[in-house]
């Protein structure tokens, strides 16, 4: 076993290739740096390129699995599989290796920023084509998959990582295809488990997986579904207590309608509810056709739709620092959060992202300046008169309160009235806004008030 140098003052090295390695230990021509991901079977590092000087994640099996001949078979596979698909949105394979002991390694690049469960936990829903921007890079990394008779067979957000993009478009990278399952050219399953195992995330599992039936690219195609839904709700379309009860609701539940649970095109319904048929001829055949349904369902319908200027409203409601939430602040935060909903309602603000404790609404202006400048001093009359409500929610309860308001380009579509309503656009990527420096009360940057003169 190979240790670390001696440390000052005599004490005991630490080893470096125990059950984890430790900081320093060479695999390859990388050098672990720190462990990011504990799993079942491996572990992923990160170390750095000897080399290069490049960072990059290093999987390595763990020490159990090593005499596993079916663990061993899929670790290759994943190897294989990875070397196979050079694609710009799927994870890039370096190098593949053995440790000493017998246990295989494999050297990926290192995507740094987060996974979409992570930015959906941070950010609420996308809006529809948003939604759009994201799936369309994970379809195709899986089109090219499925060409090679491969699944991937594990579809779910924790699986896709996001990273800032040339002019401020996301670059998205489908990962893991640690459980990929190899086809034949007639794209026949060729299995590494046994008939009848289970092999995926029960979250968001095809009814053949949980069946323990045999699968094909229709099983990705659950799976984005799944995706889909849970980008334009923020949530997942099926949840229980138990894995059992779970599992029940994927094999016989009809999945919800996205448009019930947040303000997206109706249309958007029949995709994802295709997409989680729960027998795989029901689904769309392949990515091509789902990407095309839905990139359909958002055009915008005739009408008065287009693009125009809108007016958006952030408004935030959460403990002041140091606070404790205890059950006071939370119902204050309630009342707060439902008197805001039906206020922004009276203002004719449409709610359009909604999270524990944040509101996003938004209106269209009209094109017409001088309706635009009505239109805009009639939400700050509103707002001017709703603000003193609200503050009187969450007196005493140590709760913070303040809005952000912005003005930008929104893509609008008519509702069932035929009036517009904002359905994307930069004016709801809220991330882009001018804030407030967190002063309570509502914000209004100058271009809000761009032509009026009183308030």
């Amino acid at each position: 076993m190979t240790h670390d140098p001696p440390a000052p003052g005599g004490s005991t090295p630490r080893p470096l290739y125990g059950e984890e390695l430790a900081p320093g230990a060479r695999v390859g021509g990388f050098l672990v740096e720190e462990v990011r991901h504990r799993g079942v079977v491996a572990v992923l590092y990160r170390a750095r390129d000897e080399r290069s000087g490049a960072s990059v994640a290093l999987k390595v099996m763990r020490p159990q699995y090593a005499s596993s001949e079916n663990a061993l078979r899929r670790f290759e596979q994943e190897c294989r599989t990875l070397e196979q698909l050079a694609h710009p949105h799927i994870v890039r394979v370096l190098e593949s290796g053995e440790l000493r002991d017998g246990r295989p390694w494999l050297a990926m690049e290192w995507l740094e920023g987060r996974d979409l469960e992570a930015e959906l936990a941070a950010r609420g829903p996308f809006p529809p084509r948003e939604a759009l921007r994201v799936l369309e890079p994970v379809a195709a990394a899986l089109g090219a998959a499925h060409a090679l008779g491969i699944v991937h067979r594990d579809i779910k957000a924790q699986n896709v990582m996001v990273r800032p993009g040339a002019g401020g478009a996301p670059h998205v990278t489908l990962v893991d295809f640690g459980i990929a399952k190899l086809l034949d050219p007639g794209h026949r399953s060729l299995a590494l488990t046994s008939t009848g195992v289970t092999v995926g995330t029960p979250v968001a599992m095809a009814p053949e997986q949980i069946l323990g039936a045999p699968v094909d690219a229709r099983t990705d195609l659950y799976g984005l579904g799944v995706l889909l839904h849970q980008l334009l709700t923020g949530r997942l379309p099926f949840s229980a207590g138990s894995q059992a009860e779970l599992e029940e609701l994927h094999l016989h539940a009809p999945p919800p309608s996205p448009s019930h649970l947040a303000p997206v095109p109706t249309a958007l319904d029949a995709v994802v509810k295709r997409c989680l048929a729960k027998r795989p001829e029901d689904r769309y055949p392949d990515t091509a056709a789902l990407m095309e349904d839905l990139r359909r369902a958002l055009e915008p319908s005739a009408g008065p739709g287009g693009r125009t200027r809108g007016l958006g409203l952030y408004l935030c409601a959460r403990p002041e620092a140091g606070e404790d939430a205890d059950d006071d602040a939370l119902d204050a935060l309630d009342r707060v959060l439902d008197a805001a909903r039906e206020g922004l309602s009276r203002c004719g603000l449409a709610l359009m992202v909604e999270g524990a404790d944040f509101l996003l609404a938004a209106t269209p202006l009209p094109p017409d300046a001088s309706a635009s400048r009505a239109r805009r001093r009639e939400v700050l009359e509103a707002l001017d008169a709703l603000w003193p409500e609200l503050e009187r929610h969450v007196a005493g309860a140590g709760i913070h309160l303040e809005a952000t308001l912005h003005l930008a380009e929104a893509v609008v579509e008519p509702d069932a009235s035929g009036a517009p309503r904002v359905v994307d656009g930069p004016l709801l990527r809220e991330s882009g806004w001018t804030r407030g420096a967190g002063r309570p009360g509502v914000f209004v940057p100058p271009e809000v008030l761009e032509g009026l003169t009183t308030r």
